[in-house]
This record gives C-alpha cells, structure tokens and sequence, in this order.
C-alpha cells in the first residue's frame, strides 16, 4: 500500500487562508500532488524547503487574486434569462397575460404620474418661488365671511415702507376678469380674455422668460405693453413688434417686450402684460377699494407668519373706522400651494384642488396593484407545472437562494417588457389623456426626470413585489415531496391566491361605485332647478362705449322673432362674486351680502320668479342714475334667503329702506332665491339693483329652433350697431357647466381607469380560470362519463370565482358607499347614493367575472371526455 506524504499542517492552513476559494481546490491539490512528489523523488526536508519557497513566492499573487476577484456571474445571468425566455415561449398564454396586464397597469401609472407631476409643479419654475407670497383678505360679517385674492392698491406700498422682511413685490390687476378687452391692430379686432396690469417690478418677483426687450424698463412708462409670442404671431406675423403701437379698448399702447408664452403650470396666464402705471388707480394709495392682486418676496419664508401679524396691525389703523362691524384680517399664501390649496372664493384663472390629485394618485396605485396581483396569482398558481424543475435544480444542488434570483429574474424580465410596451401604449395614448385631462402635457414630460427616478423606483418596486411572493413560494419547495409526487396534494397557496382576487375585485368595485356616484351627482348640477333658464342664452362682453347704445341694441334685436329677450347686467347669474355691506335699520347694521347689477328687464330674460313687489321699471332706472351722485335713489329687489336671514314676512319688507355700501333705497320685490354660486355652497343673500357703469355682460335669450341660423343673422345685426366690438359669445349653460369642469374632469378619469381596472382584473381571472379547468380536466372527464350535464359541470367550475367576487362586494360596497359619501359632503346641494350604485356595482362585476369564467367553462364542460381521460 502506497503512503500518500502531507506537507506540515501549518502550510496548509496557511495556503486555505491566503487562497481565494474558488481557485481552492485547484491549488490545494497542485501543492499537495507537488509536495508528494518531490519528497519521493529527493528527501522529506527538501520538499518542506521547496514548498515554502512556493508559498512564499505565491501568496502576493493569491492574495491579489482574492482581493480584486469578481464573480463571474455572466453565465448565471445568461442561464437565468434562457431559461426565464423558454418558459415564456412555453407558455405564452400566461406570459401575455402577466405582460399586458402589467403593461397596462404601468401605462395608467406613468400616465396619471405625469399628470400628478405636472400639477405639483405649478409655478416652481420661477427663481424666488420659496419666498413669494399672495396676499388674502378676509371679510367677516354677521352674514358670514368671503375670502378674496384682491387687495388695496395701497397695500404693497405700505408694506415696503414699513417692514423690512419685504424686499419687493407687484401689484397685478386682471382687467379681462370684468369684461374681455378689444385689442386692435390696423382694421383688425381681437377680444383679449388675459390682459393683465402690472407694476414695473413684476420681473423682480416673478421669472417669465423675456425674449426681447428690457425687464426693468419695459413696464416702467405708462401705455406700455408686453406681448407673449403667440400674440405678437398673431397681430404682426413676421414682423419686429418692438416699439409699434396696438390700441387697447381705444386707446394707443407701445410695444416695449416680447415674452415667451406662459407656461401652462403658472396660477398666473395672460397673453398681454401692461404697465400698472397705465391706470388711474396707481397714481394714489387707495384703501377703500380691492380689485389687485399683491404679491410679495420675503428676505426669509419663515418672517411670513410676523409680517401678517404686522399687516393687520397697519391694515386695522388704516381702516378700522371705516369698516364699521365688518372684521377684516389679511394673510399670506405662499405661491406654490395657490394652485392646488387656494381657499378663496375665485381666482384668477380656474385653479386645481389638491384632493382630486389624492384621489387620482391613490386609483393609478389601485390600477397597478390590480396588475402585480395578477403576476402572483399566475405564478404561484402554476407551481405545481414549475415545482418538478425547482426540485431537479436542488437535486443537482441548487440552493435557495439561487432558485430565488431565477424567479426573480424572470419577473425582472417580465417587468422590463412591460415597461417598454407601457412607453409605447403611453406615447400613442397621451393625446386622449390630454383631453381627459384638459391638459397639454406631451411625451417629453414622461423623460423629466421625477418621472425618470419614479419609473425606475416603480420598476423595482414592481419587479419585486409582483415576483418575490412567487419566487419565495417556489423556491421553497422540498425536493423529496416533489419528486415522489405529494406536493399535488398541497393546498400551498391556494388561500393566498383567492386572497389577492378578491382584493382585485374589491378595488374594481369601489372604482364602479365611485364613477356611478360621481356620473349621479354631475348628473344632479346639470339638471337641477337653478331658479333661472339657462338654456339658449348668448352671454357677450360689452363696455361703456356699448353700454350707452344698449338700448339701440336692444330694441334692434328683439325685433326679431327668433330673439326672445335682451338684457344687461355686471356678472352672470351663474357666479355672481360681488360683495356688499347691507344696513337695514331696526335689523342689521352690517350684514354680508352678494349684489349683482342689472338692466330693468334682467328677471324676465333669465325667467327668474318674482314672488312678490314689483320688477324694476324706466323711472327706478332714471333715480339710479341722476347726475349728481347725492341725489340718486336705488330700488332693491331681494332673494328669499335674505328675508329669512332678516327674519320677516315677505309682505312686510317691501318698502324697507336699506342702505347698501352707501347706496340709499328701498326694496321693491322679492325674487325666488337662485343658485348664483357653484352648489358646492349654499344660496345666500342676494340683493339685485341697477347701476350701468358697472355693467359688463348682456344676454340674448333665442328660440332653440335652428339655433345656429339665428346666431349667424345676430352676428350680423350686431356687427350694424356694434361696429368697435367683434361679435365673441359664451352659452350661458357653458358658463354653467365650466364650475363644474374639475368635478367633470374626475368624473371621465375615474370612469376610464375603472374600465382598465376590471380590464386587467378580468386578464388575470381568465388565467386563472384557464389554469384551474386544466387541473381539473380529469375530475370534469369523469363527471361527465357518469352523466353529469354541461349545465352543471359550468356551475362547477364558475361558482368559485363567483363566491370570490361576492366576498369582494361585501368588502368594498360599505368601503365605497362611506368615501363617496365623505366625498358628497363638499357640496351642499348632492344626492343621496342610495342602493343603485351598490347593486350596479356587483351586478358588473358578476357579469364581468361570468363572462370571463364563461369561456373556459363551457369549453371545458363541452370537451369529449373520452379525449380527456385517453392519457390517464
């Protein structure tokens, strides 16, 4: 028997230290083969002396090799993604299935995601936006309180004498709010919905791009003007703007700069900006009257909660005896939570509301955890056909872990194929999400890079949550179960599996019961009794060069038969945003009200009930306006919800004197209260008078027979008498539906994301459904050899996922009917969502289950059993 020599253990422990453990093996043998070798061939001493040399010699380089050696994980990558693609192509069904599905979900993710980014972003782009802030005032009386963005013209300049946390601010003033301005080139006539005033240290505050001319001298004159580039193409194509004059409302303005457009993510949008130096109201410091916008920049944002206390200390010296019970208080806004966290009564331009973006986020994250459950339910549901191959891996050695990093491979895979089809899907579909939206959003915003580090957070996120259940599952399987067959028997996953449906389920049903709920209660505004007619009236701007011809224009156009009434007035009934003090002797020295201006027959075009007094006629129109300001009398017709608040009878009030900011008169009539406000608020009292200098709409009421052939003979009767003003119109019924844009708005994202939601909940119940018939395939063979019909073996095979979906209704109908009713409670005038939707609600989605369900049953219960049951 040969005797095999050993080197000193020492060497041996030493060379296991120093030598990387993949190369281990290789080298441990080599010594060991050598040391034996040399000690037959020569002595024991002079192989120890020999393989010391050789440690000595070898250890820098194993020690390098140890230190910098990478795995070489290539191969295994390269195994997992074959392997990962074989089992794609074999079952493509299912693959296509967990692909589309997750494709969608990420498709409604990535859009919603901009869609949230983008309202997030509002006015982050100028370079002070931390430090800008609106000022707010806020009007409380026993009436109840109003907040406004309109402030004094003497506000700022106060402030930036008195307080050193001011560093600058602007006044900006939105003349277009009252009535569009007319903007004339040559014989060219535009209607200019957003010309705004401004002082000439508007650039000091705000960052809009200028192209062209000198930020601190542009607005510095007055009868200046700046254009943005849309506007400056479409009144002087290719020529230089600079220094040419446009007339605004008559009068001649000079060019002084161009801008870029406004960003569409500004609270602030106009097409012309003109100096503020160009009004009357900034050559004085006035208290008394609050139709500008203050804007101011801080030294620091945190002095901001100092400066109001400071504010309303000067504001109160300023005005306190003039304001008599009325309270006044001022805060600041700060710029960026005025788009989405306003809470004043109106804004500039319609702004966003921050709840709507919580709700929207909340369904996309709903929509994808619809699709990574359809991934589990997939995966884990085919393990039995995957569990023979992961106990052949750990057969032939494979541990845990390494079975783990193939499942997760494959969901990586998965997830990546997804995602690209999702960029696809996103490109093609972000036309119609723009008009869903009202947006102008385009795929450049998809690669901002939020939405970049947010796709691959969600890629990760996705990748692991829809395949680490499944690749745990799998991975743990025990090889000795497998391979002898018991693990058939295991009802592993099973629970898991109706788990997840039922929370897919339960989260397309709240999404049912939230668009029925929505459709219902924007369903409810659109129909509901305002008090007034909305239907076929003509709403057009006017001005007082118009308002002196109002009563030519009247009679020319009610001379026709398709015209049925003409009137004037300061705002339209649907929003009527002024507010007023009242003083009725004996009942209230200050009460907070509403007061709209109007013509003489403004009731009868509007077809408004009068319940009592009279309408207004030519002699309460003569009083109104006398020459001489002290000897004008005002006559007053009311809405029922300011008797209320007086506490009389109807009767009673007609002929009490009351005084309205100053105006002196009695009431002549009450008027049936109507909704003059969104129905989110509650009618208030209202006080209608006449006053022309302030009128800025009138209101053509036509006959709705071929509607569009009288517009066309109005606008030509209009351009006769009204040749200075283009004839440019609303409906008053769109003015109407246009409070209620957001709402709307919510409405179709919420209808569209549900139908995708159900989409991919169904994808996933198919595969499912596919999945169970193919396991039961023997159990439905036998069945039908002992004559089971193809009724039941239908019932068979659907009355489980049925059960799952009845668990899911039970589980989200009170979830859903509870949000929606919190929901409802914004508005003060709702519906109540009684049982429609919640019946509505399940019975879709047991219809959109049996139809899925369907398919595969009544392939499997009509398939030979003879063809079934051949191979067993």
């Amino acid at each position: 028997m040969n005797t095999y020599h050993i080197p000193p253990k020492w060497m041996i422990r030493f060379l296991e230290t120093v030598c990387p453990a993949h190369l281990q093996d290789e080298v441990e043998g080599d010594f060991l083969e050598h040391y034996d070798g040399t000690v037959r061939r020569k002595t024991k001493g002079h192989a120890d002396r020999k393989a010391f040399v050789f440690l000595l010699l070898s250890t820098p380089r194993l020690l390098l090799k140890r230190k910098y050696h990478v795995p070489n994980h290539i191969d295994m990558l390269k195994n997992y993604i074959i392997i990962a693609l074989r089992n794609l192509k074999r079952q493509m069904g299912y693959a296509l299935i967990n692909i589309f599905g997750l494709a969608i979900g990420l498709t409604c993710c990535m859009l919603i995601g901009i869609y949230v980014i983008h309202e997030l972003s509002y006015d982050e782009f100028h370079t002070q936006a931390d430090n800008i802030f609106r000022a707010n005032v806020t009007y409380s009386t026993t009436g109840g309180s109003r907040k406004s963005y309109t402030t004094p013209t003497a506000l700022l300049p106060n402030l930036r004498r008195e307080f050193n946390e001011v560093t600058t601010g602007t006044r900006v003033f939105n003349i277009s709010m009252f009535s569009p301005v007319v903007v004339q080139k040559d014989d060219a006539k535009y209607q200019e919905e957003r010309f705004f005033y401004a002082d000439s240290t508007f650039f000091d505050v705000f960052s809009f791009e200028i192209v062209s001319g000198n930020p601190e001298k542009a607005l510095a004159k007055p009868m200046s003007v700046m254009l943005t580039e849309s506007s400056v193409s479409k009144y002087f194509n290719d020529e230089d703007p600079l220094g040419k004059v446009v007339k605004v409302d008559g009068t001649d303005y000079t060019i002084t700069g161009i801008l870029a457009d406004i960003p569409d993510n500004s609270h602030i949008k106009f097409d012309f900006l003109a100096s503020f130096s160009s009004r009357k109201a900034s050559r004085q410091e006035i208290w008394s009257s609050a139709n500008y916008a203050t804007y101011v920049v801080l030294s620091n944002a945190d002095t901001r909660y100092k400066l109001e206390e400071g504010m309303n200390e000067l504001v109160m010296k300023q005005l306190g005896d003039l304001m008599g019970e009325t309270q006044i208080s001022f805060d600041l806004m700060a710029l960026r939570d005025i788009h989405l966290r306003s809470d004043t009564d109106w804004e500039m331009q319609p702004q966003g509301d921050i709840r709507y973006i919580y709700i929207i986020s909340i369904v996309g994250l709903l929509i994808l955890v619809i699709a990574c459950i359809n991934y589990m339910n997939l995966a884990t549901a085919r393990s039995i056909e995957r569990a023979r191959e992961v106990g052949m891996r750990k057969v032939l050695g494979a541990v845990r872990k390494q079975v783990f990093h193939q499942f997760m491979g494959e969901s990586v895979i998965i997830t990546t194929i997804s995602m690209i089809i999702a960029l696809i899907l996103v490109n093609m579909s972000i036309g119609a999400f723009n008009q869903l939206t009202g947006k102008a959003l385009s795929l450049g915003d998809v690669f901002s890079s939020q939405l970049i580090a947010g796709l691959i957070v969600t890629f990760v996120l996705v990748s692991f949550l829809a395949g680490a259940y499944p690749a745990l599952s799998l991975s743990s399987f025990a090889p000795g179960d497998v391979l002898k067959g018991s693990f058939k028997r295991s009802k592993s996953g099973i629970w898991m599996r109706k788990a997840l449906v039922i929370v897919q389920f339960s989260i397309s049903i709240f999404l049912i019961i939230g668009t029925l709920v929505i459709y219902q209660q924007l369903n409810y505004m659109r129909n509901k009794k305002l008090g007034y007619n909305k239907e076929n009236v003509l709403v057009l701007p006017t001005d007082n060069v118009v308002n002196k011809n109002f009563a030519t224009i009247k009679t020319e156009l009610e001379q026709r038969d398709d015209v049925v009434a003409v009137s004037i007035a300061s705002e339209s009934p649907t929003d009527i945003g002024g507010g007023y003090s009242l003083s009725v002797p004996g009942y209230f020295d200050d009460l907070g009200v509403r007061a709209i201006t109007v013509g003489t027959d403004f009731l009868g075009t509007m077809q408004m009930e009068l319940v009592s007094g009279r309408n207004f006629n030519d002699s309460d129109y003569a009083m109104a306006t006398r020459e001489k300001r002290q000897e004008r009398q005002y006559s007053f017709i009311v809405n029922r919800e300011l008797i209320k608040t007086l506490m009389v009878d109807e009767g009673s009030i007609l002929g009490q004197k009351i005084n309205l900011n100053g105006r002196q008169g009695e009431i002549i009539g009450v008027v049936d209260d109507f909704h003059f406000t969104s129905l989110h608020t509650k009618i208030s009292s209202l006080v209608l008078f006449i006053e022309p200098w302030q009128f800025h709409k009138i209101f053509i009421r036509v006959k709705s027979q071929d509607l569009q052939k009288t517009i066309l003979a109005v606008e030509d009767r209009w351009k006769e008498i009204v040749p200075d003003r283009p004839f440019v119109f609303d409906f008053l019924d769109d003015e109407y539906d246009a409070m209620y844009r957001g709402e709307m708005r919510l409405s179709n994202v919420f209808t569209t994301f549900a139908v995708l939601a159900i989409v991919i909940a169904c994808l996933g119940l198919f595969g499912l459904v596919s999945f169970a018939v193919q396991q039961r395939t023997k159990e439905i063979g036998v069945r039908k050899v002992m004559g089971a019909s193809v009724a039941s073996l239908f019932f068979l095979v659907s009355k489980d996922f049925s059960r799952l979906v009845l668990i899911a209704f039970l589980i989200a109908g009170p979830l859903g009917y509870w949000l929606m009713d919190q929901w409802l409670n914004d508005f003060e005038y709702r519906i109540t969502i009684g049982f429609l939707p919640i019946v509505f609600s399940i019975f879709c989605a047991l219809l959109v289950a049996f139809l899925t369900v369907s398919y595969q049953s009544m392939k499997a219960a009509t398939v030979n059993p003879a063809e079934i049951l051949r191979n067993e």
